[in-house]
């Protein structure tokens, strides 16, 4: 038998590679494929916790902006290490005199940056921007939800290829107000009704931003309709132009209060 040249044993090797990279390639996609057609959230033992009574000795706080109050309570049991890090940030008055830097008109609006331009800028900061995304079938990005922005996203390839890769948020944070639930929206919502019970009528009936479904951590619920009322006139400000999402004039976070509900509501 003749033996292969040094040329067709490269031909050999170099067809081999990309028939396995194409072969790892489909089974990455056959992965994912799966993993989108299993993916379902149970809602089997959910209690949405952001339609109760708060009670006197939940973990609440006043949020105090320059166009004025937002009375909140915080759920710990659902994103522990969020509210971990949220509540020492608050306790060393990192959140004094930040910005409220981003505006979707009428839908909401990101808060807690140190600069009017959203950004970080400084090391000791970055270093609290990576606490992992915690989902919980008990909240929603309802009207009135603080949730999370996503900072960044694994990018390793085998956590990717099983669906081990995480979102991570960080210090800044964004308040929902709700979008126009318009009749293509309702119909969206009706369909989604087999899978998630009560949750997708009470977006329409509440509000909120359905998008932002267990695809942010949620750590924090608006109560009271004055705290309501400052959340629609902050969403409804001028910002700096048609392309803009900047507000036109500064509004500031100027300090956040923690107590309990008891204490903290009016």
């Amino acid at each position: 038998m003749k033996r292969m040249s040094k040329r067709s044993v490269s031909v050999v090797l170099t067809i081999l590679i990309v028939v396995g990279l194409l072969s790892l390639t489909m089974f990455a996609c056959t992965v994912k494929m799966a993993q989108g057609e299993d993916s379902y959230v149970d809602m089997t033992n959910a209690v949405l916790k952001q339609l109760e009574e708060p009670k006197d000795e939940d973990p609440a706080m006043v949020v105090h902006t320059s166009m004025g109050d937002i009375t909140a309570v915080l759920y710990p049991e659902e994103a522990p290490e969020y509210v971990e890090q949220f509540t020492r940030l608050v306790e060393n008055g990192y959140y004094d005199n930040t910005y409220i830097y981003e505006v979707q008109s009428g839908v909401y609006f990101n808060a807690g940056s140190p600069n009017e331009d959203g950004s970080l800028g400084d090391a000791e900061i970055e270093a609290n921007e990576s606490i992992a995304m915690e989902k919980s079938v008990n909240l929603w990005p309802f009207k009135g939800a603080f949730c999370v922005p996503p900072t960044k996203k694994d990018t390793e390839f085998l956590k990717i290829l099983f669906g081990n890769d995480k979102t991570y948020g960080g210090t800044r944070f964004c308040i929902c107000n709700t979008i126009e639930f318009d009749d293509e929206m309702r119909q969206q919502m009706e369909d989604m009704k087999a899978k998630l019970n009560d949750v997708s009528e009470e977006f329409l009936e509440h509000g909120g931003i359905p998008n932002y479904s267990q695809q942010r951590t949620i750590f924090a619920q608006t109560y009271g309709e004055e705290s309501f009322e400052v959340i629609d006139a902050i969403t409804d400000v001028q910002l700096k132009g048609a392309d803009s999402k900047s507000p036109k004039e500064s509004i500031l976070i100027e300090s956040i209060e923690l107590g309990t509900w008891e204490n903290v509501k009016k």
